[in-house]
């Protein structure tokens, strides 16, 4: 199944085809599990910090985390929307099960997971495997070490996944209807308060729920009209 990824993720998206992988490129594959002790996980935020150019190691903790973590969940929800939109399949992603890999960015070049065998594919999976296995843990652990919001962190997964939809119904093969009731495209309330579905404020003018705080990194590039907190008034929050 993970071998297919490549060629299904839509051309727009076409740069997380092979984020997800079931071989290591190399020596330096890390057991995600690693990130539950502060120094590994500050060992990856340093030398994202590092990488990144000057004013990122002195900037808000929180901040850089957060920015961290919009590089490592496209890697990850694209693939998995991926698979459950085109294949009908949820990939073996548990936070437990899954390995890493960094780029000199010190970012999320690839994901390593056990390819499970086909035959012991059911009905069409929801997204337990995603937000439960694994987004609940990591976000659990990003609190933890470095006391940022969970808030912040759903509304980043959430407009991503968001984002993700967008792309995959864009093409001429549907996107999942789970996927779509998830983030509340099909009426109703199939899935209850999912957290991927609360990125975006109510109304017509898609803008976030929570900020990302990208603003308190210097040199960071604005969301845009993405961001929900008026530029004025950022340097007093």
């Amino acid at each position: 199944m993970i071998d297919q990824l490549a060629a299904l993720v839509p051309p727009s998206l076409s740069a997380f085809g092979c984020r997800i992988a079931t071989a290591p490129s190399g020596s330096g594959t890390r057991p995600l599990s690693i990130l539950t002790s502060k120094a590994a996980f500050d060992e990856v935020v340093d030398g994202f910090g590092r990488a990144s150019g000057d004013g990122f190691e002195t900037a808000d903790r929180r901040a850089l985390v957060s920015l961290w973590t919009q590089y490592y969940l496209p890697a990850l929800i694209i693939p998995y929307f991926t698979a459950l939109s085109r294949l009908g399949r949820a990939l073996p992603i548990g936070f437990d099960r899954v390995g890493f890999e960094l780029d000199e960015g010190g970012i999320v070049s690839r994901f390593i997971v056990a390819e499970e065998d086909d035959r012991r594919a059911g009905p069409e999976p929801g997204l337990d495997p995603l937000i439960e296995g694994h987004l609940r843990p990591f976000f659990d652990l990003c609190q933890t070490h470095y006391g940022l919001s969970r808030h912040v962190l759903w509304c980043n997964a959430g407009v991503t996944a968001d984002f993700a939809l967008r792309a995959l119904s864009g093409d001429a093969l549907p996107a999942s209807s789970r996927a779509e009731a998830c983030l509340g495209r099909c009426g109703g309330d199939a899935f209850g308060r999912c957290p991927l579905a609360q990125a975006f404020r109510g109304g017509e003018e898609r803008r976030r729920r929570v900020c990302c705080m990208r603003y308190r990194i210097p040199g960071v590039p604005s969301c845009g009209a993405l961001c929900p907190v008026d530029h004025l008034t950022k340097a007093s929050c």
